[in-house]
């Protein structure tokens, strides 16, 4: 009963595509049109999204799901659309791991879609900014992400491309205009931290005493 449900909704959506492009196609959708498709890609991407709630063993539907609600995004929010919809595909593979530990190999295009994400919505908001370096950070971090796996999952192998990925990082990032200033921000917050670590008292109740003879 339940797939026949799905079955009808995913055919009322095919049709209200069709009544769109042919309505578009005449002219009649002349000023609202976009709002229109946003409004379908939203009501697609929310169909599948059901399917997985109702059943996480469908977990497929996540990704058809995230990308029709990215491409309502992208059409409804013009200026930060394509930030948004990198970002609810790097989502969909996130629920994916979430929903099983075991898809550990979800980990790597989560953070690459969030990493491109992030630099989308840089770009946007700060126009001319090298964010090269953010780039190959977020990556660096995705790798290190499987490192931080429990031991049966540790993927060991990942060391190599996130060491090399932030040794890369580190570079862009010298080499930018503003780079330096970030590092020495950096070093000069540690070097406090550091400092106001030491200087406080040591927990506990001291160094024991031997016993009396």
């Amino acid at each position: 009963m339940e797939r026949e449900s799905t079955r009808s909704w995913v055919a009322g959506l095919l049709i209200a595509v069709g009544v769109l492009v042919i309505l578009e196609r005449a002219g009649w959708l002349v000023g609202i049109g976009s709002w229109l498709w946003g409004l379908a890609f939203l009501a697609g991407g929310g169909l599948f999204i059901g399917i997985y709630v109702r059943d996480r063993r469908q977990w497929w539907a996540l990704f058809p799901g995230f990308a029709l609600a990215g491409l309502a995004a992208a059409v409804l929010l013009s200026s930060n659309g394509g930030a948004l919809f990198l970002a609810l595909l790097g989502l969909a593979f996130a629920l994916v791991y979430a929903g099983d530990r075991q898809r550990w190999w979800a980990i790597i295009p989560a953070g690459t879609l969030a990493t491109l994400a992030l630099v989308a919505w840089t770009q946007t908001r700060w126009p001319g900014t090298n964010s090269g370096w953010l780039f190959f950070g977020g990556l660096a971090a995705t790798f290190a992400a499987l490192l931080a796996q429990p031991p049966e999952r540790r993927q060991r192998w990942a060391v190599y491309p996130a060491l090399g990925l932030a040794a890369v990082a580190l570079l862009t990032l010298l080499s930018s205009r503003t780079g330096p200033i970030v590092v020495a921000a950096v070093a000069i917050v540690v070097g406090v931290a550091l400092l106001f670590r030491a200087g406080l008292p040591s927990s506990g109740r001291g160094p024991r005493r031997g016993r009396p003879s």
